[in-house]
């Protein structure tokens, strides 16, 4: 039984609340400091002569929603005035036709609730209005104007300054996805459709607008996508049969090697199999005195028979055409790092080492993309 009890407290208590203290001080001061300017203000108005201070109750909801919840849809500037305007207005409306308080309340309650769907200006303690009117008997259509518009406008007024000084900027404006190409903007498109879909499946009402939707599942992908990412490591996705040349190898084998091989570099490594540079294409083009009216295999072999002066003691060989120093990579780091390299530093193969700095694989960018795939596919 006391298993059962504390089962049971676990499924009905809601999960913890992950805003941190400051903004819950945050929150509560603004509160406070709006529901003031109120008072305030009744007080003012009233020494003057003028109107009594009414504040309205549901302003304590809506100051919540204000201060608490400042990016939520019925938070913004037009659900909160105009729903409560439109509230108070049904509401009076319904008072002065409807005399069966059992008839009133529901209808009064209800219509304001259809109107403010609508016009677009949900805005839940509004729905306090329609209810306090008809039990208070109120016909006079001067409340909509005094308490309901003076309390709303200077709410949000007070919103306005609070949230932006404090770092909530009000009114919310989601943050925008930065569409920097027209892939990407179709791949915006194609993700505002699905979210559509999926809340027309859904089909309630949420309190949060769909680009913050949008945005926050971006953020949970990324992150998650991050992790998958950390954990992919170079060793499970390099090449192990790694084809290398040493620093006297012959010119013409590497040229020979890189052909045969289909490949589009070669680590140079030294006895202990530690890389020492690395041979491309690019650098047999490079190094070779081009004459643009030969033809490409005669200057091939053309620079097969020029010796760089510097390295005498291995004409024509690898080591007079490697780039050095090269940038290599360990078998235990992970794929955030890979894409650092081949998307930042424009790399296009990285040879992989292992704590001895001994060659142990290749990556290319064909073999990162691969993986990017796969991990895509397995998510």
């Amino acid at each position: 039984m006391k298993h059962f009890f504390k089962k049971l407290i676990a499924i009905s208590l809601p999960e913890a609340n992950s805003v941190s203290w400051l903004e819950r001080f945050r929150s509560v001061l603004g509160v406070a400091l709006g529901l003031l300017a109120m008072i305030s203000l009744g007080l003012l108005l009233e020494s003057y002569g003028g109107a009594s201070p009414w504040i309205v109750a549901s302003m304590g909801a809506s100051a919540f929603l204000l201060f608490v919840l400042p990016s939520s849809p019925m938070a913004q500037p037009w659900a909160v005035i105009g729903g409560s305007c439109v509230s108070a207005f049904v509401g009076v409306i319904c008072t002065h036709f409807i005399h069966e308080l059992i008839l009133l309340i529901p209808l009064s309650v209800g219509l304001a609730i259809l109107a403010m769907f609508t016009l677009r200006c949900l805005h839940a303690p509004a729905a306090a209005l329609a209810l306090l009117i008809p039990l208070s008997g109120l016909t006079d259509f001067h409340f909509v104007l005094f308490p309901v518009l003076g309390n709303s406008v200077l709410l949000v007024l007070c919103a306005v300054i609070y949230n932006s000084l404090t770092g909530k900027p009000y009114p919310h404006r989601p943050k925008a996805l930065i569409d920097s190409s027209p892939l990407q903007q179709r791949d915006r498109k194609i993700e505002d459709e699905e979210i559509d879909a999926v809340l027309e499946r859904y089909n309630q009402v949420l309190d949060i607008s769909k680009d913050d939707l949008a945005n926050l599942i971006s953020q949970v992908e990324h992150g998650a996508y991050q992790k998958k990412l950390q954990s992919m490591l170079c060793k499970n996705i390099m090449t192990t049969d790694v084809v290398y040349v040493i620093m006297d190898s012959p010119l013409d084998q590497a040229w020979n090697l890189l052909r045969k091989r289909h490949v589009k570099a070669l680590p140079v490594i030294d006895g202990a199999r530690r890389v020492l540079g690395i041979i491309t294409l690019e650098d047999f083009l490079k190094s070779a005195a081009v004459d643009f009216h030969q033809t490409f295999g005669q200057r091939i072999r053309g620079f097969m028979r020029t010796a760089v002066p510097g390295l005498n003691s291995f004409p024509n060989a690898v080591g007079q055409v490697m780039s050095k120093p090269v940038r290599v990579i360990s078998e235990d780091r992970n794929m955030l790092d890979l894409a650092e390299i081949f998307c930042g530093d424009g790399h296009h193969h990285i040879p992989v080492i292992n704590d001895n700095r001994q060659l142990v694989g290749m990556i290319t960018q064909s073999d990162f993309v691969k993986a990017i795939d796969q991990s895509i596919d397995i998510r």
